[in-house]
């Protein structure tokens, strides 16, 4: 493997006299074994999902609705960070790049696999604003009044599905557009693709923080209908962000177990992976508490309500733990310059921040369903088993059809020799 200079001094990309080395080939018949565990994995979790559909319908939409958006708010990071790439001209990050194109592979089924959501909330098994919109007037608060007509208008079905196709369609295109120009460039190389890449990157930003953000609030905040946090959208796709670095990682380290990227992405790259999981850590831990200290201040009935909820029964000791165990405890996992640049420190880190991202998706949703205390349910297991097992598999079906990495970026060079600098 061998850079090419010129002249001008710009990057050329790398060039294998010998044909494409095995450590960065796509895996091809290798994923068997992978999927060998994912299919009959996923395909039980799924089954278990359709008997708890049949058997206990309100259970299931909470629980459905809950798997879902954990694996879908990782796709969404990992688009968040294939844009990012290109919008600050990354060197460091290209081999990282196509891990992350693979794992929002899993946005287009998502979409599909999201229809049982509009089933429970137009069969008024999910979301009550389904109901609270048409109900007679005469029966409401006076101060409900009001509410109810900004609802209706806000959620009536024709904008409620123009939203919805405006979310799932920014989505599709910029994933899709960005995965197919670095797929392009493998074969003819240059720089042209990679401007293209960059041009296109900024509006994607912006449009996916958006349309993120108005998803949280149409999908997840109008579980409880009437209250309102204008920075909920935000402590949702900081959540995305902080899983996807961790599935990241995880689906690096399992290839590089099996012989893969030995020599692309080194303790150097995940160093500084982790590094920035540490700045999301601390983030998370600033936009929770700005909602909660703001909140807490005003102590406005409309926006009390969601921590009230979730100071009922078993709630309180799980409210009381999550920042405790989703931020205090992987501040200190991460803390140590050595953690990072632990193959399995960070192994247990990352699985360590998937699980609490679960845990916090479970506190946001699940109080609506059990206001009481805890119920947990075996649907509480399944559903994310079922579609994480989904957003794994798309990355996997990538990953034995590509090369593992952008083989002729032009900046490949500079990330196969990146270090981090001498403390």
């Amino acid at each position: 493997m061998t850079t090419e200079t010129t002249n001008t001094g710009e990057p050329q990309p790398l060039t294998y006299p010998d044909g494409l080395p095995e450590s960065v080939a796509p895996l091809g018949d290798k994923a068997v074994g992978a999927l060998r565990i994912l299919i009959p994995v996923t395909s039980f979790a799924a089954g278990a999902l359709i008997v708890g559909w049949i058997l206990n319908p309100k259970q299931f939409y909470y629980s459905y609705l809950f798997g879902y958006v954990f694996a879908l708010d990782i796709a969404l990071g990992a688009l968040f960070w294939t844009l990012i790439h290109h919008v600050s001209d990354a060197g460091w990050s290209v081999g990282l790049r196509r891990v992350f194109e693979n794992i929002n592979r899993a946005i287009l089924p998502l979409t599909v696999l999201f229809i049982p959501v509009l089933i429970g909330i137009y069969s008024g098994n999910l979301h009550k604003w389904y109901e609270f919109i048409h109900k007679d007037p005469s029966t409401l608060a006076e101060h409900e009044v009001h509410l109810q007509h900004v609802k209706h208008v806000y959620f009536s079905t024709p904008f409620f599905f123009a939203r919805l196709t405006l979310y799932f369609g920014v989505w599709i295109l910029y994933s899709t557009m960005m995965r197919n120009w670095s797929v392009k460039q493998d074969s003819i190389g240059g720089a042209t693709l990679t401007r293209k890449m960059q041009w296109w990157a900024p509006s994607g930003v912006a449009l996916l923080g958006l349309t993120t953000t108005f998803f949280a609030f149409d999908i997840l905040m109008s579980l409880q209908y009437s209250w309102f946090s204008t920075i909920f959208g935000v402590y949702f796709w900081v959540g995305g962000i902080r899983g996807s670095l961790a599935t990241c990682v995880l689906v690096v380290l399992a290839l590089r177990r099996a012989g893969y990227l030995q020599q692309t992405i080194t303790v150097e790259h995940l160093h500084d992976v982790a590094k920035i999981m540490f700045g999301f850590v601390v983030f998370w831990a600033y936009i929770g508490f700005s909602q909660y200290f703001l909140i807490w201040y005003g102590n406005m009935p409309e926006e009390t309500q969601f921590y009230l909820l979730r100071r009922n029964g078993a709630w309180y000791p799980m409210s009381i733990l999550l920042p405790i165990l989703y931020f205090v405890v992987p501040f200190f996992m991460l803390l140590p310059r050595a953690h990072k640049r632990s193959v399995r420190w960070l192994a247990v880190i990352c699985t360590w921040t998937l699980v609490m991202h679960a845990y916090d998706l479970y506190w946001q949703i699940m109080p609506v369903l059990h206001n009481d205390t805890i119920h947990f349910h075996y649907l509480d297991v399944a559903a994310p088993v079922c579609m994480f097992g989904v957003l794994l598999l798309a990355t996997v079906w990538g990953l034995q059809r590509l090369p593992l990495i952008p083989i002729r970026d032009a900046r490949l060079g500079e990330s196969v020799g990146y270090e981090n600098e001498t403390p």
